[in-house]
Protein backbone atom coordinates (compact mmCIF):
# COMPACT_ATOMS: atom_id res chain seq x y z
CA UNK A 1 0.00 0.00 0.00
CA UNK A 2 0.95 3.81 -0.44
CA UNK A 3 2.46 5.90 1.92
CA UNK A 4 -0.11 8.31 0.88
CA UNK A 5 -2.53 9.13 3.63
CA UNK A 6 -5.41 11.64 2.37
CA UNK A 7 -8.27 13.98 3.87
CA UNK A 8 -10.56 13.96 0.87
CA UNK A 9 -13.25 16.58 1.26
CA UNK A 10 -16.26 16.49 -0.72
CA UNK A 11 -15.87 13.20 -0.31
CA UNK A 12 -20.04 12.64 -1.00
CA UNK A 13 -20.23 14.47 -4.39
CA UNK A 14 -19.99 13.07 -8.16
CA UNK A 15 -15.99 14.00 -7.89
CA UNK A 16 -15.32 12.70 -4.65
CA UNK A 17 -17.01 9.22 -5.52
CA UNK A 18 -15.53 8.82 -8.84
CA UNK A 19 -11.90 9.33 -6.81
CA UNK A 20 -13.11 6.62 -4.21
CA UNK A 21 -13.95 4.47 -6.82
CA UNK A 22 -10.63 4.80 -8.82
CA UNK A 23 -7.96 4.96 -5.65
CA UNK A 24 -9.56 2.12 -3.15
CA UNK A 25 -9.27 -0.50 -5.47
CA UNK A 26 -5.69 0.75 -6.60
CA UNK A 27 -3.08 -2.40 -4.56
CA UNK A 28 -0.97 0.64 -4.42
CA UNK A 29 -3.62 3.30 -3.14
CA UNK A 30 -3.71 5.41 -0.33
CA UNK A 31 -5.32 5.31 2.89
CA UNK A 32 -8.44 7.62 3.10
CA UNK A 33 -9.68 10.12 5.84
CA UNK A 34 -13.16 11.67 5.05
CA UNK A 35 -14.63 14.63 6.50
CA UNK A 36 -18.60 14.51 5.67
CA UNK A 37 -21.43 16.14 6.71
CA UNK A 38 -23.61 12.74 6.46
CA UNK A 39 -21.94 9.52 5.53
CA UNK A 40 -24.98 8.29 4.62
CA UNK A 41 -24.35 9.64 1.43
CA UNK A 42 -20.90 7.57 0.96
CA UNK A 43 -21.47 4.24 -1.37
CA UNK A 44 -21.96 1.97 0.88
CA UNK A 45 -20.21 -1.01 -0.92
CA UNK A 46 -16.79 0.63 -1.16
CA UNK A 47 -17.12 1.79 2.52
CA UNK A 48 -18.01 -1.65 3.45
CA UNK A 49 -15.37 -3.46 1.23
CA UNK A 50 -12.97 -1.15 2.16
CA UNK A 51 -13.04 0.41 5.49
CA UNK A 52 -9.43 -0.98 6.73
CA UNK A 53 -8.59 1.70 4.30
CA UNK A 54 -11.24 4.74 5.38
CA UNK A 55 -11.72 6.81 8.42
CA UNK A 56 -14.93 8.84 8.22
CA UNK A 57 -15.45 11.54 10.42
CA UNK A 58 -18.86 13.77 10.39
CA UNK A 59 -18.40 17.25 10.89
CA UNK A 60 -18.76 20.61 9.46
CA UNK A 61 -15.91 21.77 6.92
CA UNK A 62 -15.10 24.82 9.54
CA UNK A 63 -15.60 22.72 12.37
CA UNK A 64 -11.72 22.76 14.33
CA UNK A 65 -12.36 19.69 16.63
CA UNK A 66 -13.94 18.02 14.04
CA UNK A 67 -10.66 18.55 11.51
CA UNK A 68 -7.74 18.04 14.12
CA UNK A 69 -9.44 14.50 14.55
CA UNK A 70 -8.87 13.85 11.01
CA UNK A 71 -5.59 15.61 10.64
CA UNK A 72 -3.52 14.59 13.45
CA UNK A 73 -3.35 11.17 12.02
CA UNK A 74 -0.94 11.30 9.66
CA UNK A 75 -2.28 12.93 6.52
CA UNK A 76 0.28 13.60 3.73
CA UNK A 77 -2.05 15.32 1.46
CA UNK A 78 -5.91 17.25 1.54
CA UNK A 79 -7.66 17.05 -1.77
CA UNK A 80 -10.82 19.61 -2.00
CA UNK A 81 -13.28 18.47 -4.07
CA UNK A 82 -16.01 20.90 -2.91
CA UNK A 83 -17.90 23.07 -5.16
CA UNK A 84 -21.21 25.09 -5.06
CA UNK A 85 -24.44 23.90 -6.66
CA UNK A 86 -26.48 26.23 -8.51
CA UNK A 87 -29.05 28.01 -6.56
CA UNK A 88 -31.97 29.96 -7.51
CA UNK A 89 -32.38 32.17 -5.19
CA UNK A 90 -28.92 33.17 -5.21
CA UNK A 91 -29.15 34.04 -9.29
CA UNK A 92 -32.32 36.16 -8.60
CA UNK A 93 -31.10 37.83 -5.96
CA UNK A 94 -26.91 38.19 -7.22
CA UNK A 95 -25.67 37.80 -3.63
CA UNK A 96 -22.41 36.05 -3.75
CA UNK A 97 -21.13 34.22 -0.40
CA UNK A 98 -17.99 32.11 -0.30
CA UNK A 99 -19.28 29.53 2.20
CA UNK A 100 -16.41 27.06 1.19
CA UNK A 101 -13.35 29.00 0.42
CA UNK A 102 -14.36 31.34 3.79
CA UNK A 103 -13.89 27.43 5.63
CA UNK A 104 -10.81 26.56 3.76
CA UNK A 105 -8.71 29.31 5.81
CA UNK A 106 -10.40 27.41 9.06
CA UNK A 107 -8.84 23.57 7.08
CA UNK A 108 -5.52 25.42 6.29
CA UNK A 109 -5.20 26.70 10.23
CA UNK A 110 -5.22 23.14 11.24
CA UNK A 111 -3.16 21.39 8.23
CA UNK A 112 -0.71 23.79 9.77
CA UNK A 113 -0.98 23.15 13.12
CA UNK A 114 -0.13 19.66 12.24
CA UNK A 115 2.62 20.19 9.28
CA UNK A 116 1.06 19.07 6.26
CA UNK A 117 2.21 21.10 3.77
CA UNK A 118 0.20 19.21 0.73
CA UNK A 119 -2.78 20.91 -0.73
CA UNK A 120 -4.77 19.91 -3.69
CA UNK A 121 -8.13 22.02 -4.43
CA UNK A 122 -10.80 22.32 -7.32
CA UNK A 123 -11.50 25.56 -8.69
CA UNK A 124 -12.70 26.43 -12.07
CA UNK A 125 -11.14 28.87 -15.72
CA UNK A 126 -12.88 31.43 -14.32
CA UNK A 127 -10.33 31.84 -11.94
CA UNK A 128 -7.57 32.94 -14.43
CA UNK A 129 -3.59 33.26 -14.75
CA UNK A 130 -1.67 36.31 -15.75
CA UNK A 131 -1.02 36.28 -19.16
CA UNK A 132 -3.70 33.34 -20.48
CA UNK A 133 -5.17 33.78 -23.62
CA UNK A 134 -8.61 32.73 -24.17
CA UNK A 135 -10.72 31.86 -27.36
CA UNK A 136 -13.63 33.32 -27.66
CA UNK A 137 -15.67 29.90 -27.31
CA UNK A 138 -14.05 29.48 -24.01
CA UNK A 139 -14.21 33.09 -22.59
CA UNK A 140 -17.82 32.78 -23.36
CA UNK A 141 -18.25 29.16 -22.09
CA UNK A 142 -15.57 29.61 -18.40
CA UNK A 143 -16.32 33.57 -17.74
CA UNK A 144 -19.44 34.79 -19.06
CA UNK A 145 -22.08 31.80 -18.86
CA UNK A 146 -20.90 31.19 -15.55
CA UNK A 147 -20.74 34.84 -13.57
CA UNK A 148 -24.35 35.27 -15.44
CA UNK A 149 -25.89 32.26 -14.25
CA UNK A 150 -24.18 31.38 -11.52
CA UNK A 151 -22.82 34.11 -9.87
CA UNK A 152 -22.10 32.63 -6.26
CA UNK A 153 -20.80 29.63 -7.76
CA UNK A 154 -18.64 31.55 -10.36
CA UNK A 155 -17.25 33.97 -6.95
CA UNK A 156 -16.37 30.95 -4.71
CA UNK A 157 -14.48 29.16 -7.69
CA UNK A 158 -12.33 32.61 -7.75
CA UNK A 159 -11.92 32.58 -3.71
CA UNK A 160 -11.61 29.40 -3.87
CA UNK A 161 -8.03 29.53 -5.78
CA UNK A 162 -7.22 32.92 -3.93
CA UNK A 163 -7.59 31.19 -0.82
CA UNK A 164 -5.41 28.10 -1.47
CA UNK A 165 -2.77 29.93 -3.59
CA UNK A 166 -0.72 29.97 -0.31
CA UNK A 167 3.24 29.82 -1.12
CA UNK A 168 3.02 28.07 2.71
CA UNK A 169 2.01 25.24 1.03
CA UNK A 170 2.58 22.99 -1.50
CA UNK A 171 -0.28 23.67 -3.63
CA UNK A 172 -1.81 22.82 -6.38
CA UNK A 173 -4.81 24.27 -8.31
CA UNK A 174 -6.50 22.60 -10.72
CA UNK A 175 -9.00 24.32 -13.02
CA UNK A 176 -11.31 22.56 -14.35
CA UNK A 177 -13.89 23.02 -17.04
CA UNK A 178 -17.46 20.95 -17.51
CA UNK A 179 -16.99 18.32 -15.09
CA UNK A 180 -19.03 15.17 -17.10
CA UNK A 181 -19.78 11.05 -16.53
CA UNK A 182 -17.14 10.20 -19.51
CA UNK A 183 -14.64 7.32 -19.83
CA UNK A 184 -11.88 7.55 -17.42
CA UNK A 185 -9.57 6.29 -19.96
CA UNK A 186 -10.26 9.58 -21.07
CA UNK A 187 -6.37 11.28 -21.64
CA UNK A 188 -6.24 15.08 -19.65
CA UNK A 189 -4.09 17.82 -20.64
CA UNK A 190 -3.37 19.76 -17.94
CA UNK A 191 -2.00 23.57 -18.51
CA UNK A 192 -2.96 27.09 -19.22
CA UNK A 193 -5.04 29.10 -21.75
CA UNK A 194 -3.17 29.54 -25.18
CA UNK A 195 -2.25 28.50 -28.49
CA UNK A 196 -0.74 25.13 -27.07
CA UNK A 197 -3.70 24.44 -24.89
CA UNK A 198 -4.57 21.11 -26.07
CA UNK A 199 -7.96 20.61 -23.67
CA UNK A 200 -11.07 20.49 -24.31
CA UNK A 201 -14.15 22.42 -22.33
CA UNK A 202 -14.94 18.87 -20.98
CA UNK A 203 -13.35 17.03 -18.32
CA UNK A 204 -14.77 13.39 -17.21
CA UNK A 205 -14.63 12.86 -13.26
CA UNK A 206 -13.34 9.43 -13.61
CA UNK A 207 -10.08 10.77 -15.20
CA UNK A 208 -9.57 13.76 -13.08
CA UNK A 209 -9.68 11.35 -10.65
CA UNK A 210 -6.84 9.26 -12.18
CA UNK A 211 -4.71 12.20 -13.03
CA UNK A 212 -5.48 13.93 -9.02
CA UNK A 213 -3.44 10.21 -7.78
CA UNK A 214 -0.90 10.78 -10.50
CA UNK A 215 -0.32 14.74 -9.39
CA UNK A 216 -0.11 13.63 -5.78
CA UNK A 217 2.44 11.18 -6.57
CA UNK A 218 4.41 12.84 -9.10
CA UNK A 219 4.30 16.05 -8.07
CA UNK A 220 4.30 17.80 -11.30
CA UNK A 221 2.69 21.17 -10.54
CA UNK A 222 3.34 22.26 -7.14
CA UNK A 223 2.78 25.67 -6.41
CA UNK A 224 0.81 25.74 -10.34
CA UNK A 225 -2.66 25.92 -11.48
CA UNK A 226 -3.33 24.24 -14.21
CA UNK A 227 -6.40 24.49 -16.28
CA UNK A 228 -7.66 20.95 -16.99
CA UNK A 229 -9.48 19.33 -20.20
CA UNK A 230 -9.85 16.21 -21.82
CA UNK A 231 -7.76 15.66 -25.19
CA UNK A 232 -9.94 17.37 -28.26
Amino acid sequence: MSNQHILLLGATGASGIAFLEYVLPLPDGPRLSLLVRNKSKLPQDLVTQYQHRLTIVEGQLNDEAKLEEVLKGGVTAVVSLLGPYPSLYRLITRTKPTPIADSLHVVKKVMKKYGVKRLLALSTPRHSMPGEKYSWSQYITTKTLPATFMPQGSAEMTAIGEVCADEEFEYTIFRVPFLSAGSGDAKVHAGFYGPDFKGSQELSRASLARWLWDEIKDRTWIRKQPALGNYQ
